[in-house]
């Protein structure tokens, strides 16, 4: 309907959905619904929409546009292994065992800042070193240009949140988001 009634605007619709599955379905339903639609529409996944951001604007957060996206659990474990040997931890954590807490820091979108008191909130012990490997996981994954799918989300928000004349632009050419 906002396409569909709006022939002559320039503004654009933005629909997120969590799956490739789901933005393809979507795409069908709209084209078949308005003709030109994917003119004036962009849907696409939260993670696609944020790789594509980072790659245009990652450079203000330490982000080259080639940075590798890290699928595979192997491939976190690797830097969150070397994040703990930085913060003189191997012998207390193994990250096998602290990726999944780790993952859910990235997932909840807690700060390198905030984590802390988030920890020590659900009675983690080592609260404040669990937080420094958190926050050196983070640096660790912009500094070797790559993220993990949880930081692809955080980093964008991060990004959005600091930088108001791209949040501005976005919301510009976005001024609907459906999700």
């Amino acid at each position: 309907r906002l396409i569909h009634d709006s022939p002559s605007e320039r503004f654009k619709v933005l629909g997120l959905t969590f799956t490739n599955k789901a933005a393809g379905e979507m795409r069908e339903r709209v084209n078949q619904l308005v003709a030109d639609a994917s003119v004036r529409t962009l849907l696409t996944t939260f993670h696609s929409f944020c790789a594509d951001l980072l790659r245009q604007h990652g450079h203000h957060l330490g982000l080259r546009p080639d940075f590798t996206i890290l699928g595979q659990a192997a491939d976190r474990q690797a830097v969150l292994d070397e994040a703990i040997a930085d913060q003189g931890a191997t012998h207390e954590y193994a990250g096998e065992r602290l990726l999944p807490t780790i993952a859910r820091l990235l997932d909840l979108n807690v700060t390198a800042e905030q984590a802390e008191k988030i920890l020590s909130q659900n009675y983690i012990s080592n609260a404040k070193q669990l937080a420094g490997i958190y926050k050196r996981y983070r640096e660790k994954l912009v500094e070797g240009n790559r993220l993990d799918f949880g930081a692809l989300i955080s980093e964008t928000i991060l990004l959005l949140e600091s930088k108001p004349a791209i949040r501005k632009q976005i919301q510009r050419i976005y001024p609907y988001i459906c999700v």
